[in-house]
């Protein structure tokens, strides 16, 4: 998964995919109004301040025309997944003491 700032910057990719397939600008309020978010939400997250929830990544997504996993960078079953990874998640499995170096 990618760390917010990547995050931004395939989010400002996809507006920018959006615009040069339509053939006009696309602009942050633009896709804020799409998404019903604020401008300054969209500039936020195109400056990697944050990771937005799963239901406003879809929207970004289909508006945009491109793929959730291109915004992400891989690809997760469901949206308790995403919401996991975003939060820290479960521990994977637990280090042996024998692992750990001396």
């Amino acid at each position: 998964m990618y760390s917010p700032k990547e995050l931004g910057l395939k989010v400002k990719r996809a507006r920018e995919h959006r615009a040069t397939r339509s053939g006009q600008e696309f602009t942050q309020k633009m896709l804020a109004f799409k998404i019903g978010e604020t401008s300054k939400w969209v500039q936020k997250l195109e400056k990697g301040q944050f990771y937005p929830d799963w239901e406003p990544l879809n929207l970004i997504a289909d508006t945009c025309g491109v793929s959730i996993e291109f915004l992400i960078g891989e690809k997760f079953e469901e949206e308790v997944d995403y919401e996991e990874a975003i939060r820290g998640g479960e521990v994977a499995r637990k280090i042996r003491q024998e692992e750990l170096p001396l």
